[in-house]
């Protein structure tokens, strides 16, 4: 495929926003992946004459963030759209942080998501979502080390994602039944999704790897159903990546412990942490929650801040240039 376009020395800016998601919930490492509501990134395009994709500006970040194409996973992506679309112009690139790095809600993943399609904007949209898979599991590698799309895909088609976790081209979107809600909080800790890969064992017991596929499988039966209960419990029996990475999260049985407390359904750590959610079963359990989840947190001594959400259905869009993210609840309130 070859695009052409009439373009002045400097084309208009495009805006598309790529949101966080949820990923291995429970017993589904590196397989299931949901796409929530409100928290994501933006990033905007415009198309120029120099060849490739120029970085100019990050926010949000607190400098942490290289802009060069080859290490940015917003870039990345956008660049293999370029490529994709065999197109002969470049694009100018910002990126406005609404996740914090390291936070376990997918930020890496927001970025390249938002990159893709922001770029595919800007061609005239040649590529339906599913044409971009590649591009964004690309982009989302620059920062994991390694091509995996529990984040990144439902961050791209919103809602749950089933993933092959060794081909992640191969994936299946999950209609849910109904509303599922969620308290989500992102405790000051960071922890960076490469170090917390290489800190798992290359090898499992056997009973163990049979419990996570058992629990699994319900749980994608539960989903189907809409049975939130189920799902609740399944998602606290992983016994292979949880209890090693629950280590690099100082107020995780303090957080745990107040969310079951306060009525959730169930808690764990999402990613590779430190971000934690609980599952509830309505909009209003999922505030009470909150406030104990961050209750408890702040008493553990660790600062931290979340709100409750629900789950995105539309994952990446379009928005507007004065598109507003919603305000994280802190810890203190």
């Amino acid at each position: 495929m070859t695009i052409t376009m009439d373009l002045h020395p400097i084309g208009e800016w495009t805006h598309a926003f790529g949101p966080a998601s949820l990923s291995n919930l429970g017993p589904g490492f590196d397989t299931l992946g949901l796409c929530v509501s409100a928290l994501g990134d933006v990033v905007r395009v415009r198309p120029v004459e120099q060849p490739g994709v120029h970085v100019t500006a990050i926010t949000g970040d607190g400098g942490t963030l290289s802009k060069a194409t080859a290490q940015n996973t917003a870039a990345t992506a956008a660049l293999y759209v370029l490529r994709q679309a065999d197109v002969r112009h470049g694009l100018e690139l910002t990126i406005g942080k609404g996740i914090r790095p390291g936070s376990g809600i997918g930020s890496s993943a927001a970025s390249a998501v938002a990159g893709a399609w922001a770029a595919n904007l800007a061609l005239g949209s040649p590529f339906a979502k599913a044409g971009l898979v590649e591009a964004v599991l690309r982009g989302e590698a620059v920062a994991s080390g390694s091509l995996h799309g529990d984040n990144v895909l439902p961050a791209l088609f919103g809602g749950l994602v089933l993933v092959s976790a060794t081909e992640p081209t191969r994936y299946r979107c999950v209609q849910l039944p109904r509303a599922l809600h969620l308290a989500v909080i992102l405790p000051q800790v960071q922890v960076l999704t490469k170090e917390a890969r290489e800190m798992l064992p290359d090898q499992v017991s056997l009973w163990d790897a049979v419990h996570n596929t058992s629990e699994l499988a319900f749980m994608l039966d539960a989903f189907h159903a809409g049975d939130w209960e189920t799902i609740g419990h399944a998602m606290m029996q992983d016994r292979l990546v949880e209890p090693v990475r629950a280590r690099l999260v100082p107020c995780y049985p303090e957080v745990k412990a107040a969310a079951l407390d306060a009525g959730a359904l169930g808690c764990a750590l999402t990613g590779s942490g430190p971000a934690m959610y609980a599952l509830t079963d309505s909009a209003a359990a999922a505030e009470v929650v909150l406030g104990a989840m961050l209750a408890a947190s702040r008493h553990a001594g660790t600062p931290a801040d979340g709100l409750a959400t629900t789950v995105d259905a539309e994952g990446a869009r379009r928005v507007a240039p004065d598109w507003q993210r919603v305000r994280l609840v802190d810890a203190t309130v």
